[in-house]
């Protein structure tokens, strides 16, 4: 091989290597916005019905 044609293999093999970390990256992020989203309604949720009157009819448990 010569030096240019060695030159952009690397260039190349660079750039693939950080297209898979970003990749990587955005995944992870992605699935620690969702945990996180998916938590919070779930307690935001058991919030709300923690807070119901038990009294009442729950057949429309947001209704004021």
């Amino acid at each position: 091989m010569n030096f240019p044609a060695h030159f952009a293999l690397s260039s190349l093999l660079g750039i693939a290597i950080w297209l898979i970390f970003l990749l990587v990256g955005l995944l992870l992020a992605y699935l620690v916005i969702r945990f996180g989203v998916f938590h919070g309604l779930r307690a935001h949720t058991r919030w709300i019905d923690e807070g119901k009157d038990r009294r009442r009819d729950t057949h429309e448990p947001y209704n004021s």
